[in-house]
């Protein structure tokens, strides 16, 4: 139980009364040549709040002298028992990392965290509490510090991070567009029974910035929730891929974006996955949610062009006629974008009586 422990982030004392008890978590770190920030990383892992987690390491076969530091980390009476190390005999990437750690995981939630940022000691906590107290979504995000490679703090939020300030939900859309409005992977907690359900068999396609496979396709099947309060720290230093820029203020909050996956690749690759395990899929979801499902990650001609991928019996013509009608809605909702006020119709919206992510045009 942790410090506050579930009843009291639920505020329920008749829990007490029952066989119900506080949810497991465990926090997967993954780590390759971080050996200048893994220390910190794991610290702050051990001083979290909330007790009842593990933490699985898992270094992607590293060449600096992070293995080292991990095991005598883990070896410290400040691990009490709680880190066990993984290496990987060769170097697989991010999502290799990720699927290698889900493979060790326990419970009920996952927090998957890069060996270079932080946890403040409230994270677990804050995550379980909104995981406890609103709708049942497939992660929650919230923001975060940014540091730089010294650990100074460089901005106060995440830009990324649309929370504006109240707990919003995102609700599930299609994934024609590019589209984020997350912090970073460090910012996450999962369902594990959601991850178990998408995480792909082939890993190298994602080697960096796997979390744009796993937000996209876990937010697909069910939905996430900003919280808006701050609860970690993302570094921003010359080794990381995705935001190695030093902060300039304004519209670029990252580093060079043709180092990311495009998206069209992470599309179709969830297309092709929820094809590959519909088996997985149907009854997880139903056969029509299924359907819509696929029906947000494909065109109907992509969807006929890709027919053979399907799974037997797969009504093609049916969700051919659903991707089209989704598509037409797009089109109308962004007519609506342009006809709206010109004050901020193409942002994010936010709808202040259902607290639900509104997104451009809708």
């Amino acid at each position: 139980m942790g410090a506050l422990g579930f009843v009291s982030l639920l505020e329920d004392v008749r829990l007490e009364g029952v066989a119900a008890r506080d949810p497991f978590v465990t926090v997967i770190v993954t780590n390759y040549n971080y050996g200048k920030y893994v220390a910190d990383c794991l610290r702050s892992i051990a001083r979290q709040t909330y007790s009842n987690f593990k933490c699985i390491v898992v270094d992607d076969c590293s060449t600096d002298d992070s293995p080292g530091i991990i095991q005598a980390f883990i070896s410290s009476g400040e691990a009490a028992g709680r880190f066990t190390f993984v290496r990987h005999e060769t170097n697989r990437g991010q999502m290799g990392g990720f699927v290698t750690g889900l493979h060790h995981a326990e419970g009920s939630f996952v927090v998957y965290v890069d060996a270079d940022d932080l946890l403040l000691e409230d994270f677990i906590e804050a995550h379980l509490y909104a995981h406890a107290r609103f709708e049942p979504v497939a992660y929650t995000s919230s923001n975060q510090y940014q540091i730089d490679e010294y650990g100074e703090i460089v901005s106060g939020i995440h830009s990324d991070h649309k929370a504006k300030g109240r707990f919003k939900y995102v609700t599930s859309r299609p994934i024609y567009h590019p589209y984020w409005v997350w912090a970073t992977t460090s910012s996450m907690m999962f369902r594990r029974s959601v991850l178990d359900l998408i995480v792909p068999g082939n890993t190298d396609t994602y080697r960096i910035c796997a979390d744009n496979y796993i937000c996209h396709f876990a937010n697909l099947v069910g939905g996430s929730l900003l919280i808006p309060t701050v609860h970690g720290c993302y570094r921003r230093h010359g080794s990381n891929h995705f935001s190695s820029n030093r902060i300039l203020g304004g519209d670029h909050p990252t580093g060079d974006m043709e180092r990311h996956p495009k998206h069209h690749e992470i599309r179709l690759g969830i297309f092709a996955h929820l094809c590959e395990k519909s088996d997985w899929f149907i009854p997880a979801l139903s056969k029509g949610k299924f359907l819509k499902t696929v029906a947000k990650t494909v065109g109907p001609a992509e969807l006929l062009k890709f027919a053979s991928k399907l799974p037997p019996a797969f009504p093609v013509r049916q969700a051919a006629t659903l991707c089209l009608l989704l598509r037409m809605g797009e089109v109308v909702r962004l007519v609506r974008a342009f006809v709206m006020p010109r004050t901020g119709c193409l942002k994010h919206q936010f709808s202040g009586d259902a607290d639900i992510l509104r997104l451009p045009g809708e």
